[in-house]
């Protein structure tokens, strides 16, 4: 069967109401926290029905939704451990029946040893390696913040928690982490290609004093581009740290201006003089319309 909408205005229900807890609730939702791992969670989504995009074999667990549709399982139904993304606040309150749970895994059995390494130092995103205390030595237990599934919070009364951390801070990083996904720069990637990483590509070209003298003066680099999507235009922002401003090598980053000039302009893009600035003398508007940037890139 397949679902439409009614042809004026659809008629949502509350999704903040929830039936009355029972008195136990509470005691035992106050147990869990953002990043206590559950068992037994399966892998669902709502896929396409034209052109699906994961490479893993899924299976239909109803009809089709609507033409577009369905609701995909991952084939064979594997249930896996999951982490809990919702704050630990938030579990306990009543007008939010759901918690976010991730995929949990061993990234040993999918990710060869180069995207391993990578993964240890945190430069995949959207893969949060996590350290289980039951884990063995040549596990490397991730947490997959890619596909976020919404589960009703009830489900945790049959759940006992586990931990996926045992240092305290670490817990602190899943926030972090999490939060970093969603308010990471927007930067298009052809800034990203022939502006932002040419700068850094340069920078890690000088030699050891050159580099130290460079990097030494920067609190942090941010760009502006005249749009979000094809840009024409763009502008780089060398912020310094208040107290080495007499110490900042102008001309080893006028020399690194005129390097990632020739890189914008092979893509199109008009790049303007690098504005180097302290957080005193940069306006409210350029830091409003300018992204942070580093080179590990954004989006």
């Amino acid at each position: 069967m397949t679902a439409t909408p009614s042809a004026d205005h659809p008629q949502y229900p509350d999704f903040g109401s929830s039936l009355p807890w029972g008195d136990h609730y509470w005691d035992h939702f106050n147990r869990f926290r953002q990043g206590h791992l559950v068992t037994d969670i399966p892998v669902v989504f709502l896929g396409s029905t034209s052109t699906p995009l994961w490479a893993a074999e899924t299976e239909s667990i109803r009809d089709s939704l609507t033409e577009a549709f369905y609701v995909a399982l991952e084939k064979g139904s594997p249930l896996r451990y999951g982490m809990i993304t919702t704050q630990g606040c938030d579990i306990l309150r009543p007008d939010m029946p759901w918690v976010g749970v991730v995929p949990v895994y061993n990234a040993a059995l999918h990710f060869d040893r180069g995207k391993l390494g990578l993964i240890g130092a945190n430069r995949m995103t959207h893969i949060l390696p996590i350290m289980p205390p039951w884990r063995e030595a040549d596990e490397k237990w991730v947490a997959d913040l890619r596909l976020e599934v919404p589960v009703e919070k009830t489900t945790l009364l049959t759940c006992e928690p586990i931990e996926a951390y045992e240092a305290e801070e670490h817990y602190a990083n899943v926030a972090e982490r999490l939060g970093a996904l969603r308010r990471r720069a927007a930067v298009p990637e052809l800034c990203l290609k022939h502006v932002v990483q040419p700068l850094y590509d340069y920078v890690r070209a000088q030699d050891e004093g050159v580099q130290g003298r460079m990097l030494a003066s920067v609190h942090e680099t941010r760009i502006w581009q005249d749009q979000h999507d094809i840009p024409t235009r763009a502008q780089l922002f060398i912020i310094l740290k208040d107290e080495s401003v007499d110490d900042h090598d102008h001309d080893a980053w006028d020399e690194a201006f005129n390097h990632v000039y020739v890189s914008a302009a092979e893509a199109g893009i008009t790049l303007m003089p690098t504005r180097t600035v302290t957080y005193d003398t940069l306006s409210a508007r350029d830091l409003l319309r300018s992204l942070p940037v580093d080179e590990r890139g954004t989006s």
